[in-house]
């Protein structure tokens, strides 16, 4: 949900409310993953959350808060040509590991569901975003959503959690 501070454009600017709920998939039933997008994903502080994404050429830098309802505050930057020096500098400045994934876009009904693949020491974890309008959107469920296993709120799938406590190091899967 954007609102009157959208900038886009190239080193453009987006700031919204983002209202956003996190699943685990059935991972027999995901239909095939085509056209994803690889990130690397680091942080820079915890909170305010001021974290960065890699992909290719392109960086992302957002700052994130939580807010009392639930949704969070999200401003985003982007500059469509880093350089090797500036991403290597991002890189280094990471205050964790950094996270490699690779997200896919599935539409389903009006909504756009983002299933991230993890990989590196996260490899096996796939899970699944959708953002949604409002707080109290009614959610209809692709099949290959657990919709009993949501995660959300659960801290262990956080991803700046899973830099630090990464998938492959859980006793418990």
């Amino acid at each position: 949900m954007q609102d009157e501070y959208d900038y886009e454009g190239d080193g453009g600017w987006v700031m919204s409310t983002e209202i956003e709920r996190k699943f685990l998939v059935f991972k027999e039933k995901l239909p095939e993953l085509k056209g994803g997008q690889h990130f690397v994903q680091g942080y820079l502080q915890r909170e305010p959350q001021i974290r960065f994404r890699l992909s290719g050429d392109r960086a992302v830098l957002a700052i994130k808060t939580l807010k009392p309802d639930g949704s969070r505050f999200e401003f985003e930057a982007e500059k469509s040509f880093a350089s090797a020096e500036e991403r290597r500098t991002l890189c280094e400045l990471a205050i964790v590991p950094l996270i490699e994934k690779t997200r896919y876009s599935l539409p389903h009904g009006s909504l756009i569901w983002e299933v991230d693949v993890y990989a590196g020491e996260n490899t096996g974890l796939v899970t699944v975003d959708v953002e949604m309008p409002s707080l109290d959107y009614p959610l209809r469920f692709p099949e290959w959503v657990n919709a009993e296993a949501e995660i959300t709120q659960d801290p262990r799938y956080f991803n700046y959690n899973l830099a630090q406590r990464p998938f492959e190091r859980w006793q418990e899967k």
